[in-house]
């Protein structure tokens, strides 16, 4: 098997934008289909407060309610909403769009110094065509702007690696102390037991440790001075419980215990579709001397391992190994022709089957999504759309085409070809697809609606809730709520109550001389709003 050397530093100006531009029109064109989710809401609630004047250095839903995260990614929302004088779901997505379209630019960049600038082309346009990367690249979470630094941190140490430009020593340290400064620990973590096993196992070379280690831990160091001087007992108790607490599993948090292999679903769910080829890019690899495919290979492969180790586990956290996923998916289609051995392509002409029934949605069987490794919220959404929403048999046959060509340009080794049809598949689905997907989805789930309502029939009366508030709901009433666990009417006859529809008949019945106001709906976790019959 031949062996391709580290590409001589040349870059292709044209293929390293078009990624890169592709993804800022894909990611940004979908911010303006959504009401803000409830884990967005989480993130925008925090910036709201500090737009109001509340502690910058301390997020948090309310005043007794600390946000679990450091502040980075609440000052960048908090910029870009000072920017447009107002906090919305535009301004708290913006820093998302920016960091998804930074992160495909750097994944371009690693690839065509690592390789050839068609690799790093095919990589770039690889990972922007991902599913779960173009769905957090547009949403107010924090994951894409975590992902964004931790790529940065990788794309430093591997030119270091390389000998190159000592002084992105401090961009390496920097890019760490972003990334820890973002989500925490993860983020030195990561970059640095990746780089260490990598220069212990195949290409030893000086590490600037100091550099690493302190700049992270100052910018670390500052904020938590900080945040204990302004948090006291109560932020440090919840720093202890996102360290000590998360590691142990620790039942004071929620952390999302899955079993060890949780993981293997949920790379091939969210690298979709080019996740069906991950495990033969990794069968093949083991034939390649290529130093680059062994950093990638590495990085990828300490990350999924610590991860599955930790006992609370999410799909989104898979996000920072998308770019060495790319990258090495990039190289297998560039050595189509040596990869494709038998297995392969019986692999490919299943996808080609799979595609050609697609194509012919008459011929799907009726399909019962509870049983799939999904969590509640997707599981309801994916049948919603298999009930009511499925895409026209037109759309299909063009999704059907589009693979058919796939596989004859892979079949012909052909990477501009492959870096073409991806990017009209690209186009295809997110603009035929994903963006109605986004306005269908809100029309069943926003609580915009229902929070206006409730503001009107609320106005100069005592609005209390039974149980933790949707932050969605937090973000969309914007006026002070009371948490209660007893009868708030003894008192306040004319306070209104808040609860969840699941939980309303038990109150009802014991509170017979209360009726229900105002009902949302919504097919997923709605809500009444209850008070004293007249």
């Amino acid at each position: 098997m031949p062996s391709l050397a580290p590409n001589n530093g040349s870059l292709n100006p044209f293929l390293l934008m078009g990624p890169a531009l592709l993804a800022a029109f894909l990611f940004s064109w979908s911010i303006f289909h959504s009401d803000l989710s409830k884990r967005e809401a989480r993130e925008g609630v925090p910036v709201v407060n500090m737009m109001r004047g509340g502690n910058i250095w301390l997020p948090q839903i309310n005043p007794q309610q600390l946000r679990t995260k450091p502040p980075l990614f609440y000052w960048s929302g908090l910029l870009t909403s000072k920017l447009f004088g107002e906090v919305s779901e535009i301004t708290l997505r913006i820093p998302s769009v920016l960091a998804g379209v930074g992160t495909v630019f750097l994944t371009t960049f690693l690839g065509m110094r690592q390789f050839s600038a068609t690799i790093g082309c095919l990589a770039g346009l690889i990972i922007t065509t991902c599913w779960r990367f173009v769905y957090l690249g547009s949403h107010a979470r924090i994951d894409m702007l975590f992902t964004f630094f931790i790529t940065l941190a990788f794309v430093a140490l591997w030119e270091l690696s390389r000998g190159e430009k000592k002084s992105l020593k401090w961009l390496a340290g920097l890019a760490i102390g972003l990334a820890v400064m973002t989500k925490g620990p993860l983020g030195w973590l990561f970059p640095l037991l990746a780089i260490f096993i990598f220069s212990r196992l195949h290409k030893p070379f000086s590490m600037p440790w100091a550099y690493l280690l302190a700049l992270p831990l100052a910018m670390a160091g500052l904020w938590l001075g900080v945040g204990l001087m302004a948090g006291g007992e109560e932020f440090s108790q919840m720093i202890y419980q996102e360290t000590v607490g998360r590691v142990s599993g620790s039942e004071a948090i929620h952390i999302h215990p899955k079993p060890f292999y949780y993981y293997i679903p949920q790379i091939f769910g969210g690298m979709a579709p080019w996740s069906l080829f991950l495990p033969f890019a990794l069968w093949h690899g083991k034939k390649y001397q290529d130093v680059p495919w062994k950093f990638c290979l590495i990085a990828l492969a300490t990350l999924f391992i610590f991860l599955s180790l930790f006992p609370g586990k999410r799909g989104d956290y898979l996000l920072p190994l998308y770019p060495m996923g790319a990258v090495m998916l990039a190289v297998f289609f560039s050595r189509a022709e040596e990869s494709l051995t038998f297995p392969t392509r019986i692999f490919m002409g299943m996808m080609i089957l799979f595609a050609l029934v697609l194509g012919f949605s008459a011929l799907l069987p009726e399909l019962n999504f509870d049983s799939l490794s999904l969590n509640s919220r997707d599981r309801w959404m994916a049948q919603l759309f298999y009930d009511k929403h499925q895409p026209s048999t037109l759309l299909l046959a063009m999704g059907t085409l589009s693979m058919l060509a796939f596989g004859y340009a892979l079949h012909k080794n052909s990477g501009m070809k492959i870096s073409g049809i991806i990017t009209g598949w690209a186009f295809l689905l997110y603009l035929g697809v994903y963006g109605p997907a986004a306005r269908i989805v809100n029309e069943h789930t926003s609580f915009r609606p229902f929070a206006e309502e409730l503001k009107q029939i609320s106005e100069n009366r005592s609005l209390f809730n039974y149980g933790k508030v949707r932050e969605d709901l937090l973000y969309y009433l914007d006026s002070p709520i009371t948490e209660i666990s007893g009868n708030p009417f003894s008192e306040q006859p004319n306070a209104l109550l808040l609860i969840k529809k699941s939980l309303s008949q038990a109150w009802l019945k014991k509170y017979s001389d209360q009726k229900v106001l105002l009902e949302m709906n919504a097919a997923f976790e709605p809500y009444q709003l209850i008070g004293r019959a007249q």
